[in-house]
């Protein structure tokens, strides 16, 4: 964040007529956490709180998205407290975007995505797109604390979000956090009420990822909480959980 404000406030002003994207100034703004020049190029009427535009990757986005996914929840926040709408963008989650971009973090985690929800952020997502819940076990395997990410599933599942909700290629929360190895939180999934006979995109139960994966204490947890069905169920590839785990490299 800059260390003079009013400086660069002055620098802004006398250059962003002859900037050809000034929003794309806005986004930079907001990754760099400088809230104060965000509130300048608002009251200045650079971007308004509640618009969509494409930034400079070429997506549609908002300022409070773009926020979200930068981190910064203190100018989520500031953006909230002034009207921003939290949600807006097709097929882009405000919580899975806030989630993967580290924007709840702490002690605090939970209730600083309690109050994005409440400002009107889905629990959920439409079919097809990464929801909350699914974002939440990828943050675990991008390096999230699994504590956190405990606690903001915990949340999530209270505020009625779909326990067997999906990533944007159908795979279901579980097999997400089977697929890499977290087994803390797939219990804590199947504790919430995950269903251990959900298929994935592929026809796969999760004892069938369990399997490919050769962790053993993951599949023997996976193994006592599935039905006997499971152990013969076959995927859209005509295979059963041994036949995953035969042809698997993990297995061994």
């Amino acid at each position: 964040e800059a260390k003079d404000p009013k400086g660069l406030e002055k620098v802004l002003d006398a250059l962003i007529d002859r900037e050809p994207n000034p929003k794309h100034v806005a986004v930079e703004v907001i990754k760099r956490g400088a809230w104060e020049l965000l509130d300048h190029l608002i009251t200045k009427k650079v971007v308004d709180v509640h618009e969509t535009f494409v930034n400079s990757e070429g997506q549609e986005t908002t300022l409070a998205l773009e926020a979200l996914g930068a981190g910064e929840y203190d100018i989520v926040k500031y953006l909230i407290k002034n009207g921003a709408a939290v949600e807006g963008v097709a097929n882009e989650s405000a919580l899975a975007t806030g989630i993967l971009g580290g924007c709840f973090q702490g002690r605090r985690a939970v209730r600083h995505m309690e109050r994005v929800i409440k400002a009107g952020a889905s629990v959920n997502a439409p079919m097809g797109t990464l929801s909350p819940l699914a974002a939440a076990v990828r943050a675990v395997h991008e390096g999230a604390n699994p504590k956190a990410i405990k606690g903001i599933i915990d949340s999530l599942v209270q505020q009625g979000a779909n326990i067997g909700s999906r990533d944007e290629k159908g795979n279901p929360a579980l097999h997400l956090a089977l697929v890499n190895a977290n087994s803390k939180i797939a219990k804590v999934l199947i504790k919430a009420g995950a269903n251990t006979e959900q298929l994935d995109s592929h026809g796969r139960t999760p004892l069938h990822v369990a399997a490919a994966v050769g962790d053993t204490a993951q599949f023997k947890m996976i193994a006592k909480a599935s039905p006997d069905k499971c152990f013969s169920s076959h995927s859209y590839t005509g295979d059963t959980p041994l036949h995953e785990a035969l042809a698997s490299r993990a297995v061994t």
